[in-house]
């Protein structure tokens, strides 16, 4: 069946119909028109059931778009997917498409799983009271992203890779990369983990990811202690994520994030949590150490612990594979840290890292510290021997209204110093 839908000024989209599991007929395209050009795609689904797209049954040679018909599914299985740099593969929703049970991927490279496609719907892939896990990553992958996702009541972990065990041997092929999640709404979830490890005393290195991105995300309503977790990744991108009413009972020494590796973390607004917003331990991969940098965050009002932890092992320095990492902290608000006061709440807890630390025009407020000594000086609960190569600009004031304008926006009152927005 070939059904053209045209609205003025828009690209109009052509189906494919496939049923499912059964043999692909391609229609063909219409000629397109210089203000309608016709773009086709593989429309998929009956609104219920098992649904499998497998890539080894459909032709992606001029078709780049599928599109899944809107309904409740138990589950979505995606497979054997290949698109390219230029051209990824998209799969996309038509209308609202809920998922009882589990989304499962295998084999999908330069493929984008997204839920914009349908006016009015900020969300249009739902995964809902789900008792176990609600995404599972197998296979190999590269260039995948997940965007524009709805996570709600999740068990267990919300999204995970099944890759943990991939040995890494020094090419590209036993690493991933370029994976990103992005713009999606996780409320009362369990973590999005991604394992392996990076061990010299094992001889270890698995599941190893280069080049993630986790960004504009909101992460909420949660006692799953860290809301993401990466065990052995290169050059990371953690960004523009919101984060509220994390851990209200829960005790661990939680990283609301925990990246293992080097990147970046900035530009995040966490407020009423429990932990350190990041755990950041460090290394780099080569022989040139790398900086990883923490900036432009807003971190308020936690019951546990300061605001950022930098921390790196001996475990993690791995001869002709890895060397210490260098870090800035840098232009952050940070406020009421450690209501329960039974831990130093400051904007950085510093274990050694091995390489050496920038630390300037950090605004800090209505910190704590068990020292009484000394009190609140620098905002650093050092437990140390790092070096701090450069340190200025950080002002420290009793309460909010002497350090930011409101606690919504946290606008800094002194130019130059503290986050921006």
């Amino acid at each position: 069946m070939l059904i053209i839908l045209f609205a003025a000024c828009k690209k109009t989209e052509t189906p494919v119909e496939i049923a499912q599991e059964t043999p692909v007929t391609i229609v063909p395209t219409p000629p397109t028109t210089p203000t309608s050009p016709i773009i086709p795609f593989y429309s998929v689904g009956t609104g219920s059931g098992n649904l499998v797209i497998d890539g080894k049954s459909m032709d992606f040679t001029n078709i780049k778009l599928v599109k899944v018909k809107a309904g409740s599914y138990k589950t979505i299985t995606i497979s054997n997917i290949t698109g390219s740099s230029t051209q990824p593969i998209v799969i996309k929703n038509d209308g609202l498409v809920n998922i009882s049970e589990i989304m499962t991927t295998e084999n999908l490279n330069y493929v984008t799983i997204s839920g914009d496609n349908t006016d009015g719907i900020a969300y249009g892939f739902n995964f809902e009271n789900i008792a176990f896990r609600a995404f599972r990553l197998n296979g190999k992958m590269n260039y995948l992203t997940l965007k524009s996702l709805s996570f709600k009541n999740v068990g267990d972990y919300v999204i995970t890779s099944e890759n943990s065990t991939l040995k890494y041997t020094g090419s590209a092929d036993t690493r991933t990369e370029n994976f990103k999640v992005l713009n999606c709404l996780f409320d009362n979830t369990g973590t999005m983990v991604f394992g392996g490890a990076l061990n010299k005393d094992t001889g270890e290195d698995s599941g190893f990811f280069k080049d993630v991105e986790i960004a504009f995300n909101t992460f909420q309503n949660t006692n799953a202690g860290t809301v993401c977790s990466f065990s052995n990744v290169q050059d990371y991108l953690v960004h523009d994520n919101v984060v509220n009413n994390i851990n209200p009972t829960n005790n661990n020494h939680n990283g609301v994030f925990f990246m293992q590796g080097n990147g970046k973390f900035y530009s995040n607004k966490l407020t009423n949590y429990q932990g350190n917003s990041i755990r950041m331990w460090l290394y780099s991969r080569g022989s040139t150490p790398a900086t990883n940098e923490i900036y432009n965050n807003i971190c308020y009002n936690t019951r546990k612990y300061g605001a950022f932890e930098l921390q790196s092992f001996d475990r993690n320095m791995y001869s002709g594979k890895t060397t210490f990492a260098n870090a800035k902290v840098y232009n952050n608000t940070v406020g009421l840290m450690n209501t329960s006061k039974d831990w130093d709440g400051q904007i950085l807890d510093l274990y050694n890292i091995g390489g050496t630390l920038e630390y300037y025009n950090n605004l800090g407020f209505s910190l704590f510290t068990s020292n009484t000594y000394r009190g609140i000086t620098n905002m650093i609960n050092n437990m140390s021997e790092s070096i701090i190569t450069k340190e200025e600009n950080n002002k420290y004031l009793l309460t909010q209204a002497g350090a930011v304008i409101d606690l919504n926006t946290f606008t800094s009152v002194f130019a130059g110093i503290g986050a921006t927005r």
